[in-house]
């Protein structure tokens, strides 16, 4: 930790702010694969919008399956031209469900409730066109690992409030939270960033979205 110069009285801090305002909630049951797309949705992008574009989906789409073979360039039209990072995101699950689809041979990820926990978040991060944020926010919402789903404008507020250093990328920066955090921690920390940051956005964001999958990077 040292090697990336964290501030660690100020990343505690900052994350026991976070902590603080995760809003009271019950858990409900959450199908993976509905997960998976909701995450897509709602990373670098306020819950608002993410509702109504999850919306648009349900809408438009009989499932999930049909929802895999649409063209990312015609998701990215339901979502809208104004949608942030459209036309990545739509590219990143497309690829994504296609993955599914080719391990499952079919949109449904009963197979994971035999794995060992141990292998599931590997599982996830193995996928085509998932990003840290995706692969983290199924992983801790579906099957209550520790994981910290972290996004773009998550990673640009921390480093504003001088809690991580300029320069970390996406999965760097989501390791060193992991570390930082008690396993019971991850959930409401998760939540209650979603909820401090639903009105916060960068005075600018990086020229390129950087999406870390073998395929999009």
């Amino acid at each position: 930790m040292n090697k990336l110069n964290i501030k660690t009285d100020v990343l505690k801090k900052t994350m026991a702010r976070l902590l603080k305002a995760a809003p009271a909630r019950e858990p409900e049951p959450l199908d993976p694969v509905a997960r998976i797309i909701r995450a897509f949705l709602e990373y670098d992008c306020d819950e608002a919008r993410a509702s109504v574009a999850d919306r648009k989906i349900a809408e438009n789409m009989v499932d999930h399956n049909e929802l895999r073979v649409t063209p990312a360039i015609e998701l990215a039209a339901l979502l809208g031209v104004r949608y942030p990072f459209a036309e990545s995101r739509c590219a990143a699950l497309h690829r994504t469900l296609q993955s599914i689809f080719d391990r499952e041979h079919q949109m449904r990820l009963e197979r994971l409730k035999e794995m060992k926990r141990t292998e599931i978040r590997p599982y996830f991060q193995s996928l085509a066109g998932i990003t840290p944020y995706v692969e983290a926010a199924v992983s801790l919402d579906c099957f209550g690992i520790q994981a910290v789903p972290l996004d773009t404008k998550l990673l640009l507020w921390l480093i504003s409030k001088d809690a991580l250093p300029e320069g970390l990328d996406l999965k760097t920066a989501q390791s060193v939270l992991e570390k930082h955090l008690k396993a019971t921690e991850a959930a409401e920390f998760f939540h209650g960033a979603r909820h401090e940051l639903e009105g916060w956005s960068p005075k600018s964001w990086p020229q390129v979205a950087k999406v870390p999958s073998r395929i999009l990077a």
